[in-house]
């Protein structure tokens, strides 16, 4: 399951509203971050959990960084009480963004493609969030889910609302 707070509609569908464009810019954002978009995004983003403890992974970015999903993980912990941060998924190797991938012409990253390992032993039962800025096909959240084991997708923006994609 993915829960998103927004839509992010693809340039070439229709003429862009205000709306359309905060969304698309804050997505970007997300991705630097910057401070607005964080917190924009986590205001958005906080009222799709349950007010209760559970754990948030950020997940990795292309590179094997985790400091752009890490800030907004972050961010979203303070609003939540009793939830919990943890880096819990690694990519063995950096691997092509998905991004750059569809520039070129071709598809995303497959699930088997994501390089995702889990790096962290057991935890305390909770429920399982991947902290991400945009889901398009939902392999990445598929990925993650099976390298940890358990979790669905919490992300800003959904980009698959103008396909047929089933997500985990």
């Amino acid at each position: 399951m993915v829960l998103y707070a927004a839509r992010y509609v693809p340039s070439h569908w229709r003429n862009m509203s205000a709306t359309d464009l905060l969304v698309r810019r804050t997505a970007w954002d997300l991705k630097v971050p910057t401070i607005h978009a964080i917190e924009l995004a986590a205001h958005m983003m906080v009222p799709l959990l349950e007010p209760e403890p559970c754990w948030l992974v950020p997940v990795p970015a292309s590179s094997g960084s985790i400091t752009a999903n890490l800030a907004l993980a972050l961010a979203l912990k303070r609003l939540i009480a009793g939830a919990r941060v943890v880096a819990g998924i690694r990519r063995s190797h950096p691997v092509e963004s998905s991004c750059i991938r569809r520039k070129r012409g071709l598809n995303g990253l497959a699930v088997d493609e994501h390089a995702f390992v889990r790096c962290i032993g057991p935890l305390h039962r909770l429920p399982v969030w991947f902290v991400d800025n945009v889901v398009t096909t939902g392999n990445t959240i598929k990925a993650a889910h099976r390298a940890f084991g358990t979790g669905n997708g919490l992300v800003y923006a959904d980009a698959s609302s103008f396909r047929s994609a089933s997500l985990v």
